[in-house]
């Protein structure tokens, strides 16, 4: 599918439109999911308490959720955007299984016996329901593209 011309009942941005505000939601989305959970890794290693989560695994996934989320935005009003949108939910929905395993954690305060352990299971329990929910409508507009390839532009790109 192309977005090259205006078509009956929707207006659909340029290319160089997507691409432009693609990258300026990509500096918040940056700060948000690799900026500030490196801040708060790097300031416990610098407190000497050992780390729940690599600061190498959420650069990385921090990175291709960024990555995902920018593509399918420049994507939305091609019949790429459904499949892309698969990938980027199941990515998230792994990442937050990931955190699933990781979300008892217990630490030593450096220099005394005192041992301290906090979980936030059931937080990232309810955390998996954003991913689920949006990988169910990923395969529903992925589904519905295929069977009507521009049924839902006019609803993301109204005149």
């Amino acid at each position: 599918m192309s977005a090259a011309g205006p078509a009956p009942g929707y207006r659909v941005p340029s290319l160089g439109w997507r691409i432009v505000v693609a990258s300026l939601r990509l500096i918040p989305l940056i700060i948000l999911f690799i900026g500030l959970p490196i801040a708060a890794l790097s300031f416990l290693t610098s407190h000497s308490i050992p780390l729940p989560l690599s600061i190498a695994a959420v650069t990385i996934a921090g990175a291709v959720i960024v990555a995902l989320s920018t593509a399918r935005y420049i994507a939305k009003p091609t019949g790429v955007y459904g499949p892309l949108s698969i990938v980027a939910s199941a990515f998230v929905l792994g990442y937050v299984f990931y955190l699933l395993g990781q979300s008892t954690y217990r630490f030593r305060l450096p220099g005394s016996s005192v041992t301290i352990g906090i979980t936030f299971t059931t937080l990232v329990e309810w955390l998996l329901i954003v991913p689920a929910l949006a990988l169910v409508a990923a395969l529903v507009t992925t589904i519905e593209d295929a069977r009507a390839p521009r049924e839902r532009l006019p609803f993301d790109f109204p005149p």
